[in-house]
């Protein structure tokens, strides 16, 4: 017997574990969103552009080697040929090979230039997945709200259901007109209509949320959000981490300006062949080679040092007025969204009021009816009038979640 008490409760607990892994939150769909969104990709696409980039910077210390070959009429005077040969036609071949010993900083000032683009690259993608999570509250609370009018709507069938059930039974007693379940019957067609009106645009809502996070939400049920306030003030977009990037990147390009001002040191291997030779014995071929060190300077880079770091300069300053402007448009969008959180828990609060005593005046015209003494139109009114009243409850439930989600989707929790 316990054994048998054991796998039912086993059995119950897969099955209530089955259960809620059918159900979606708001933060799964968010994710999802990402995940399944083509711009995903470009994050692999920069990080192999990164890669093939840097590989191509470290071969700055590889050898290089150049090789030139002429065939031509030589002008002007050229020595004569030990050989008798005065042809002023030449093959003159030129052959250097060059070995970086210290390129001044250009390679490794290079690949901060690179891994840095690389990360302001990455970090607009992450700016673009973000406004994701906007497409998604909205869908996801759209549907979420046409729930919560479904269900009022069914409350409202269900109170007309019962008082169809009684005006039968007191018309075939002879007690009652009629007209009353006609009456009635037409509260509930109407009912039907707005419940198929709010069914079909559900119904859209979830083809297009499904469409956003690549699943199919129609036989899933959506978990309504805990309504946890938290409106602390502290940004955290992806936009921050953007602007920081970009100082980053526009940091490591100035130091290229640096590794301009450098000597570069390397060593230098050279050669020249000349057939026919030139007046250096009875060689048809002539050949003169030379090795060492090459120190090489360009100092037009001081010319222009003094302007580059203003341009630097003022290129930071830009990016620090964006910023400021990003942060005030994000507070001032905060301080909104925060004032219509405050308004809507206000009116929540006369919701509440209002739906008790909207009932209390329904049961009051329903036992009215009941014993005769109050007409039908009282009581359909009244029963219109607490559906109206629970659905406007609704209406501002949803309303204040979704408040409190763009509130956090603004401030970048």
């Amino acid at each position: 017997m316990r054994r048998s008490h054991l796998l039912k409760y086993l059995f119950l607990l897969v099955m209530i574990s089955t259960a809620k892994a059918q159900d979606l939150t708001i933060e799964q769909s968010q994710k999802l969103a990402v995940d399944n969104y083509p711009l995903i990709k470009q994050y692999e696409l920069i990080e192999k552009s990164k890669e093939y980039t840097i590989s191509n910077a470290n071969k700055a210390y590889l050898p290089q080697l150049s090789v030139t070959a002429i065939e031509g009429y030589v002008f002007g005077d050229f020595p004569s040929m030990g050989s008798g040969d005065d042809s002023k036609f030449k093959f003159i071949g030129l052959a250097q090979v060059n070995q970086t010993i210290w390129d001044g900083g250009a390679t490794k000032t290079q690949k901060k230039i690179i891994e840095a683009s690389s990360n302001v690259d990455k970090a607009s993608v992450e700016v673009s997945l973000y406004d994701l999570r906007s497409r998604v509250n909205q869908l996801y609370f759209g549907i979420l709200l046409i729930d919560e009018q479904l269900k009022q709507l069914e409350i409202q069938n269900k109170i007309l259901s019962n008082n169809i059930d009684k005006v039968n039974k007191l018309h075939e007693n002879g007690l009652n007109y009629k007209t009353d379940v006609d009456e009635m019957k037409v509260e509930q067609l109407n009912l039907n209509r707005q419940k198929k009106d709010f069914q079909y645009t559900k119904s859209g809502y979830q083809t297009m949320l499904s469409y956003l996070i690549g699943k199919d939400i129609s036989q899933i049920k959506l978990e309504k959000p805990l309504n946890a306030i938290d409106l602390d003030t502290v940004i955290k977009r992806p936009e921050i981490q953007r602007f920081e990037m970009q100082r980053n990147m526009i940091t490591a390009q100035s130091d290229m300006q640096k590794v301009s001002l450098m000597p570069k040191v390397g060593l230098l291997g050279a050669g020249v062949l000349l057939a026919p030779g030139i007046n250096l014995g009875a060689n048809k071929i002539s050949t003169v080679g030379v090795a060492g060190l090459s120190l090489a300077w360009d100092t037009k880079g001081l010319y222009k040092n003094s302007n580059e770091k203003e341009l630097t300069k003022q290129e930071l300053n830009k990016i620090d007025v964006q910023e400021e402007t990003f942060l005030f448009n994000t507070k001032f969008q905060m301080n909104q969204k925060k004032a219509d959180i405050e308004r809507q828990n206000a009116i929540l609060k006369d919701d509440d009021a209002i739906v008790k005593l909207r009932q209390t005046i329904r049961e009051g015209y329903q036992l009215k009816y009941d014993n005769g003494a109050g007409p039908l139109i009282d009581l359909l009114n009244a029963t219109e009038k607490e559906g109206n009243a629970r659905a406007d409850k609704a209406l501002h439930e949803i309303q204040l979640l979704m408040s409190i989600y763009e509130y956090q989707t603004i401030k970048g929790n």
